[in-house]
């Protein structure tokens, strides 16, 4: 079990275990869920609040705003902060900023609270990511990782399947409602239960066996010490470019299918549930392979599969694509993701226990700004050209860049 100290039972540690990994995913099933709730119900706020498609891209995007500044707060304080204090705050802070989401009657309002959600989001990341450090050894990080973001995945699904259905039935507002409701529960769950590793269990003397980290020997743990290796980059490079891909995806295909395909909108819960679970079978995949093959290697193919994916949902904007072919490529989406457990295994291993969550929380920077950048840029292209083949064209571009900055650096 790769323990080099330890004086729980081997039983009563994966009990723990499991029950770690159980809290890390509900509270990435929230905070995704909180995330892209907006982006599954689109349609629904654009028409309440007379959006424009830029301005609706601006909203699913701007709470990166928030989430990068969030990340530069909550990563160096996850040094000294339990995982449940950062777990707590982060999820009952986004519940209330999602009830009073749900009550917006303006596009400014709705933007400060989507800032607002953001910050808290943040505290969340780096919660989990604590949590999931101090309790499972290096080798289990890549299939650990896998899972936790298959929960991000699955809560996209939830958020089309739950929430056009929800909104198409009692509006928007009750469902953002819902959605913030049950977050701050799982925040109260978190603060009841929640033990960030097996030293708060009464054994101070446990320890996970390690590969050497960047850190110089008998060198103080610090900001810098991760800032100053190039492997926070490039995990922050690689989440980019799998993040876009989930960002553009989720925001544009739907709509795109709408538009271009004649795609009826009660069809979007199938196609946004058929992603979502594309995504979470990939991530699981991807998981398990970067556990048995080198992770700098999972990170160029996972690179090359998003281009792939780019690649494909761009076609359907020029040529006609069956229904069948609408569900297949939905299905296979999820491809773009495949590196996802890879890269943040990869960033821990670099950078040990001490180290790992905060060096993760900079290196999610890249998927933040991403998340911000895809909707929000395909968006105002959209809006500037009032074509889908015109919008497309930015995914591909950056996934090819993605793919070529990768070859070159991750070695």
């Amino acid at each position: 079990m790769d323990i080099t100290h330890a004086s729980l039972s081997a039983r009563s540690l994966r009990n723990h275990q499991i029950f770690a990994l159980f809290l890390s995913m509900l509270g990435e099933l929230f905070l995704a869920g909180d995330w892209y709730g907006f982006a599954a119900v689109i349609p629904f706020i654009s028409k309440s609040l007379a959006l424009s498609p830029g301005e609706s891209g601006f909203v699913q995007g701007v709470f990166a705003i928030t989430y990068s500044v969030g990340l530069f707060v909550w990563s160096p304080l996850g040094r000294h902060l339990s995982a449940r204090t950062l777990f707590v705050l982060g999820l009952c802070g986004c519940g209330v900023a999602m009830l009073l989401q749900a009550h917006v009657q303006s596009y400014a309002a709705l933007i400060v609270l989507r800032l607002l959600i953001g910050f808290f989001d943040a505290a969340v990341w780096v919660g989990t990511m604590k949590l999931i450090v101090g309790w499972f050894p290096l080798a289990r990080h890549g299939m650990v990782m896998g899972l936790l973001l298959s929960a991000f995945s699955f809560a996209i699904t939830l958020d089309f399947a739950v929430g056009i259905p929800v909104s198409e039935s009692h509006g928007w507002r009750v469902f953002f409602e819902g959605l913030g409701i049950a977050t701050f529960v799982v925040g109260l769950l978190g603060f009841l239960s929640i033990k960030g590793s097996p030293r708060e269990m009464g054994d101070p003397n446990f320890q996970w066996e390690s590969k050497p980290s960047i850190a110089r020997h008998g060198e103080a743990a610090s900001v810098w010490t991760i800032l100053r290796s190039k492997w926070v980059y490039i995990g922050a490079i690689a989440i980019f470019g799998d993040t876009f891909a989930l960002a553009a995806t989720a925001t544009w295909a739907v709509p795109s299918f709408i538009a271009n395909q004649g795609m009826p909108i009660s069809s979007a819960a199938l196609i946004g549930t058929t992603m979502g679970l594309s995504q979470v079978s990939f991530l699981l995949l991807g998981g398990w392979l970067s556990d048995r093959m080198t992770k700098t290697s999972m990170l160029k193919i996972g690179a090359a599969l998003a281009l792939v994916s780019a690649t494909c949902y761009s076609l359907t904007t020029i040529f006609h694509t069956s229904w069948v072919g609408l569900i297949a490529l939905s299905a296979f989406s999820g491809i773009a993701v495949l590196s996802g457990g890879a890269i943040f295994s990869l960033v821990s291993e670099k950078y040990g226990e001490t180290l790992a969550a905060s060096a993760i929380g900079f290196a999610e920077l890249g998927g933040i700004l991403s998340t911000f950048v895809a909707p929000a840029l395909m968006g105002v292209v959209l809006g500037a050209t009032r074509s889908f083949a015109a919008a497309f064209v930015p995914f591909v571009v950056v996934e090819a860049l993605i793919l070529v900055i990768l070859m070159l650096s991750a070695r």
